[in-house]
């Protein structure tokens, strides 16, 4: 490991702290969760992690590290969660870049960026997030008043969290232009219940990609929804012009499953093959088409 991690410790205290946990560093102290962060100059843990939509964009990427990074994971009750979180400096090679920085130890050099890191990396948010704290997401977005990147982050986490709470502050959030396309994303997440804004936003948004947002949105909700409205909702969005809208209501389509969209689509079908459009929309069109008229008829012909 690295040299002293009393820094460290000092460090991710304060991110804690700074959204509204109560740190302690005695392990004698009554605690409900025990967070534990293991810095490395050279990378070795490889175990497994979970990782929520919207997670950190380097999340795929770890089991590749092999530069300095800080794990940290938590225990609750004594017994380890299967979560985890990675925090890495910007560098692989701590040699390389203590001495492009012309320091002469890299051990220290690499603590000192990865705390750095620390300082600045979100991982109390995802925190909050695993153990379904939407009050305090919720609380920290409304204080981010000046940090989109924050705010849009919160929202992205707060998608998966079913509350009435949430669902108002995503759906708010959608009336701002900055944070519009990522609350409509998170309402299709909060599934069923976001059926009535987003159809909303669908109707009335003066923008096109809110209004691809939003059926795209509705078009998650359909994989694990059979709510009839949706079915009228697809089937007008073949008459779209745009073939991204199409496309999106096709797939929609098919994952309902309802048989009464095999005739529309096929119609749709040969307006598409007709077509003489090279372009990549109208191929994602054809490609949607076929596929749903493979899960509606694996029998048909017409794909």
């Amino acid at each position: 490991g690295l040299q002293d991690s009393a820094t460290l410790q000092q460090v991710v205290s304060e991110r804690l702290a700074q959204a509204g946990f109560t740190p302690v560093s005695d392990a004698n102290t009554p605690n409900d969760i025990t967070v534990r962060v293991k810095c490395e100059q050279q990378k070795t843990w490889t175990g497994p992690s979970k990782n929520r939509k919207g997670s950190h964009p380097s999340a795929a990427a770890s089991r590749l590290w092999k530069g300095p990074a800080c794990h940290i994971s938590y225990h609750q009750h004594g017994q380890p969660a299967l979560w985890s979180w990675e925090v890495r400096t910007p560098f692989e090679d701590p040699r390389e870049a203590a001495k492009a920085a012309g320091a002469t130890n890299a051990g220290l050099y690499a603590l000192q960026e990865l705390q750095a890191q620390l300082a600045q990396d979100e991982f109390p948010l995802y925190l909050a997030a695993e153990w379904r704290q939407t009050d305090r997401l919720i609380h920290l977005f409304q204080q981010a008043t000046d940090q989109l990147d924050r705010r849009r982050l919160i929202l992205q986490l707060l998608g998966p969290l079913n509350s009435p709470a949430t669902l108002s502050t995503i759906e708010a959030a959608t009336q701002d232009p900055a944070l519009a396309l990522t609350a409509i994303t998170a309402l299709g997440e909060q599934g069923e219940v976001a059926i009535p804004p987003l159809t909303n936003i669908l109707d009335t948004a003066g923008s096109p990609e809110s209004q691809l947002a939003a059926l795209q949105a509705l078009g998650e909700i359909a994989t694990h929804s059979t709510t009839p409205a949706l079915y009228d909702l697809f089937i007008q969005q073949l008459q779209s012009q745009d073939p991204r809208m199409q496309s999106i209501a096709v797939r929609a389509l098919g994952s309902l499953g309802d048989l009464r969209a095999i005739t529309p689509i096929e119609a749709l079908n040969i307006q598409a093959w007709s077509n003489p459009s090279t372009h990549a929309d109208m191929q994602a069109l054809r490609e949607a088409l076929n596929w749903s008229l493979y899960q509606l008829d694996p029998s048909s012909s017409s794909h």
